[in-house]
């Protein structure tokens, strides 16, 4: 999408966010410069703009940019759960959908980058009318501090608005003011609040959203939001994972087979099983359902890439019985008909391929569905432990 040219009227007050005349020794007097690191920030932001066919940078570009660059402010969304990996998987998901945002972030106002930023501000960018008002309220507050430079967490308190604070995470229902950068937030169900008292606390700490998960669940969890990785997995894959921001929520067959290994390697377990197979589709299954805008990107209509899991619930099998059982030995195992990889493969196997649904540019997951079929159908460990489990409930 091209820009619109809008010739500059005149720079925006630091202060109350409007546009004022005046000399350029009183602009330039005005204007307080971001750090290097913000510099950076409002780079990844203008990638995130086009990326999503923006016309101008708005503030949930402004936020997804915050969490590609180290420091407290990163810290303090991630600690509630608004990483890079959740901001980008809902931007995306609502790419090129008109009614996908419920506030306009006075995209209508928008202004010219050079009136907010001065040199600093790209020739050609422009930044919505409430992306602009942000800029200049972090300024604000760079010059109450005595700053020379405004930074991130200057930046995120502006997006989060100090005057705006709530205690209901359901904030997507009143985004303040049309933020979309709160309205995002409020998708994931974080409250501004929550953010604010982590930068006021002066350290990110342990991760502090309710999810209602179990402990046994946290590593999964971390996996998907990108607050870890699978150490099994070669660098470049790793790399590749974190650096794109990729939600293994979209993509269940794949993410329940690196997972797969994953569940071998916490139970100490150097040989992988169809046992580890089946704590592997409960677990993506059980945290998927706990962040449904993670696993709703891209979900097909009906929505059957979980079925697997869902299967598996409706036998009254969940990830905590299965673990105990394995933890416990209170169930003999014989062992798998074949090797577990090869139940994955074939499992997998349509996702190898493009399909014209795919446009020829994404392979389609099949979901778990079709494993769970193959590890029921044949006298594999998984098959013995849903039989024993079933009867035992029975």
């Amino acid at each position: 999408m091209r820009r619109e040219s809008h010739p500059p009227s005149g720079r925006l007050d630091v202060m109350t966010g409007k546009k004022r005349e005046g000399s350029m020794e009183a602009i330039v007097e005005a204007l307080i410069e971001p750090d290097w690191k913000t510099v950076g920030i409002l780079g990844a932001a203008r990638g995130g703009a086009l990326a999503t066919d923006g016309a101008a940078i708005g503030t949930e570009h402004l936020l997804a940019a915050i969490t590609t660059t180290k420091g407290p402010a990163r810290e303090a969304l991630a600690a509630e759960g608004a990483t890079q990996t959740a901001l980008l998987a809902v931007i995306r998901d609502r790419m090129g959908r008109d009614d996908a945002w419920r506030g306009a972030d006075d995209a209508e106002g928008s202004v010219a980058a050079q009136d907010v930023l001065g040199e600093d501000g790209g020739r050609r960018d422009r930044f919505t009318g409430a992306a602009a008002g942000a800029l200049t309220a972090a300024m604000g507050q760079a010059r109450r501090e005595g700053a020379s430079k405004f930074g991130a967490v200057h930046l995120l308190r502006a997006l989060l608005g100090e005057d705006s604070s709530t205690e209901d995470r359901n904030v997507e229902d009143s985004p303040a003011e049309g933020n979309r950068a709160v309205e995002l937030l409020g998708v994931c169900g974080i409250s501004p609040q929550a953010v604010r008292d982590r930068l006021d606390s002066g350290t990110g700490g342990p991760p502090g959203q309710e999810d209602g998960l179990s402990p046994l669940l946290h590593a999964t969890r971390d996996v998907l939001l990108g607050r870890d990785q699978y150490r099994h997995l070669p660098f470049w894959k790793r790399w590749l994972v974190k650096s794109a921001g990729i939600n293994l929520a979209s993509k269940p067959a794949w993410w329940t087979g690196m997972e797969t290994y994953e569940q071998a390697h916490r139970l100490g377990n150097r040989t992988v099983g169809t046992e580890h197979a089946l704590l592997a589709i409960l677990a993506t299954h059980e945290v998927a359902l706990r962040y449904p805008h993670l696993a709703g990107e891209n979900a097909p209509a009906p929505d059957t890439r979980y079925a697997g899991g869902e299967r598996l619930a409706g036998l009254g099998i969940d990830y905590a019985s299965v673990h105990s059982a394995l933890t416990g030995d209170r169930v003999l195992l014989t062992a798998d008909a074949r090797p577990v990889e090869q139940y994955l493969e074939e499992a997998a196997g349509p996702s190898a391929v493009s399909t014209a649904d795919s446009g020829g540019e994404s392979p389609v997951d099949p979901g778990t569905g079709p494993l769970v079929e193959l590890l029921l159908s044949e006298e594999t460990r998984a098959r013995q432990l849903v039989d024993a489990l079933t009867v035992r409930d029975a």
